[in-house]
């Protein structure tokens, strides 16, 4: 349970990177309305986004943090959780506590408001952002990672959304440089403006790509049957040392036994060479009993008639009642 534990533990942080921002909405309407963030959770597996940190600080202002506390041994965590007290309007740790929401469901996603009233829930976070200039977003993760980031151009007008193309990739490695945006204007189907209700991705696009790479799976049928055949042959080796290790050690006990036994048979035997009265005794007694276990019959049978026999006699038979003595 250990060992499978500790081989859990990448899963669980990788999770927690496969966080990714998707769309951005900076201003709703020309009366202002508040912006929001959609982020999406591309792993397979449920993620808990709680204690990660979403700032509009740049990277370099971020950096600058960390490189001003590297003499104090401080955890990143912990240079983070002071930052959101020093700098309350500027990053925000998604509190711990509601794990009902919190908890985010694989190739699903979670919206963040921009209202700047972090006071009205969980996911109401402390700065808005401005319309006509470029709004800069970053998540963090717990141990200090850059997890997402994305700049939204200041062309974005009121009403349009800042999101990835639904029918580009999500990056797998941060700054891949593969992952296009665009702007939705909510004009047409494809341009639909989707906060809370993100087309999620069923194509996997690892598998997409494997698939081109290997369209008649050769490759994964002679992958598939290496990996069995590799597995088996380290069980027959596992095996077969663990029986030459036993045997081995059999081996041993058994010429350790061989080299006891004639001492302890030589202890034994009495000093002078001869077996003392009472086992001399013994022995005679018992070959005495075994020679002469038996009399000497002579084998032949002796039948003796009786005149008269009961077995037909109903007198013989009857239940002999009980005197009753007045």
């Amino acid at each position: 349970m250990l060992l499978c534990a500790i081989l859990a533990l990448p899963a669980l942080a990788q999770s927690r990177k496969n966080v990714r921002i998707n769309e951005v909405m900076v201003q709703q309407d020309s009366t202002g309305g508040n912006g929001w963030v959609e982020f999406y959770n591309s792993s397979y597996g449920s993620t808990a986004v709680e204690q990660m940190f979403i700032t509009t600080l740049s990277r370099e202002e971020i950096q600058n943090v960390f490189d001003k506390n590297k003499g104090n041994k401080k955890k990143p965590k912990q240079i983070l959780v002071e930052l959101c007290e020093a700098q309350p309007r500027d990053i925000y740790e998604i509190p711990r506590g509601d794990e009902r929401h919190t908890k985010i469901a694989p190739r699903t996603h979670f919206v963040m408001e921009a209202d700047g009233d972090p006071k009205s829930g969980t996911f109401h976070m402390p700065f808005t952002f401005t319309s006509g200039k470029d709004n800069y977003i970053a998540l963090y993760d717990v141990n200090g990672d850059l997890v997402d980031d994305v700049t939204i151009p200041a062309t974005l007008n009121v009403g349009e959304t800042y999101a990835i193309k639904a029918e580009g990739r999500l990056p797998s490695v941060l700054d891949d440089g593969k992952t296009e945006w665009t702007v939705k204007d909510g004009k047409t189907i494809e341009t639909a403006v989707t906060k809370g209700n993100y087309n999620i991705r069923e194509v996997n696009e690892n598998i997409e790509a494997f698939h081109i790479k290997d369209p008649h799976g050769y490759w994964i049928a002679l992958l598939a049957m290496s990996v069995v055949f590799l597995a088996l042959a380290m069980l027959y080796i596992l095996f077969k040392l663990f029986g030459m290790f036993a045997s081995r050690n059999l081996s041993s006990e058994d010429k350790t036994k061989a080299e006891a036994a004639p001492a302890a048979q030589a202890a034994a035997i009495p000093a002078g060479g001869d077996a003392d009265g009472e086992t001399m005794a013994a022995i005679c007694f018992a070959l005495y009993q075994h020679l002469n276990a038996h009399d000497n019959e002579s084998g032949v049978l002796t039948l003796t008639p009786r005149d008269g026999s009961t077995w037909a006699s109903k007198t013989g038979l009857m239940r002999e009642l009980p005197v009753i003595k007045k």
